[in-house]
C-alpha cells in the first residue's frame, strides 16, 4: 500500500472526489518515467538520477495539472495516478511501459517515454512495438549523452516520426525540463 502523498496536480489529485475515470480521459499526456536500476546512479551533486526526476515530474504536474497520466516501468509498468514515482530497481521493460501507454496514445494522447539506458527486450521489438501506436511518441534519453540507450532512443523515435531529446540528468537537469515542458505544451494544441 502506498503512503505518501498525493502529488498537486496529479490525476488523484484533481479528481478528488470525482470519476477518476474522467480525469484520465482528459489528460493530454502519458510520460513513461524509467524506473530501473540504473536510475540510483550519482548524478548531480550527489543527487541520484531518480530523484532529480522525481522533483521535475511533481514541478510539470503542477503546472499541467490533470494532463499527465504517469506511468513507471521496471521489471513492469504500472500507472501512478497520484504522481508519485516508485525506488527504481531492476530492468528496463520498455515493451510492458508501451503496452500501458497504447489505449491512450490510440485516444490520441502525445506520448513521451524518458529513460537513461536501453531495453531489456531487443531494440527491434521496442520499435516495432512503438510503430503500432495512432498517436505520438517522443523520447527523452537522460543519461550520458554519448552512451547507446541515446543512439536507441533517437532510433525509436525517428521510426514512428517522434521528436528525440538528449538531456544529462548529471549536467543539464533544466534542459530536461525545458524539453519536457516543450512537449506538454505541443499536446495542448
Amino acid at each position: 500500500m502506498n503512503t505518501q502523498s498525493i502529488v498537486k496536480g496529479s490525476i488523484q489529485d484533481i479528481t478528488k472526489s470525482g470519476d477518476i475515470a474522467i480525469s484520465i480521459i482528459n489528460a493530454k499526456v502519458v510520460v513513461l518515467c524509467d524506473r530501473s536500476g540504473s536510475m540510483v546512479s550519482e548524478a548531480r551533486g550527489g543527487r541520484a538520477s531518480y530523484e532529480i526526476e522525481d522533483d521535475i515530474i511533481k514541478r510539470i504536474q503542477g503546472r499541467y495539472q490533470g494532463q499527465i497520466i504517469l506511468v513507471a516501468f521496471n521489471d513492469v509498468a504500472f500507472t501512478c495516478l497520484h504522481g508519485n514515482l516508485p525506488m527504481p530497481n531492476g530492468n528496463t521493460n520498455m515493451l510492458d511501459a508501451l503496452d500501458k501507454a497504447q489505449p491512450f496514445a490510440d485516444m490520441g494522447m502525445r506520448v513521451i517515454l524518458i529513460t537513461d539506458g536501453q531495453p531489456s527486450h531487443s531494440e527491434g521489438e521496442v520499435i516495432q512495438r512503438a510503430q503500432q501506436f495512432k498517436g505520438k511518441l517522443d523520447t527523452i534519453f537522460v543519461g550520458p549523452e554519448m552512451s547507446p540507450g541515446a543512439d536507441f532512443l533517437k532510433r525509436l523515435a525517428n521510426s514512428v516520426n517522434g521528436s528525440n531529446s538528449i538531456c544529462d540528468l548529471g549536467k543539464e537537469p533544466k534542459l530536461f525540463e525545458e524539453r519536457l515542458e516543450i512537449l506538454m505544451l505541443k499536446a495542448g494544441k
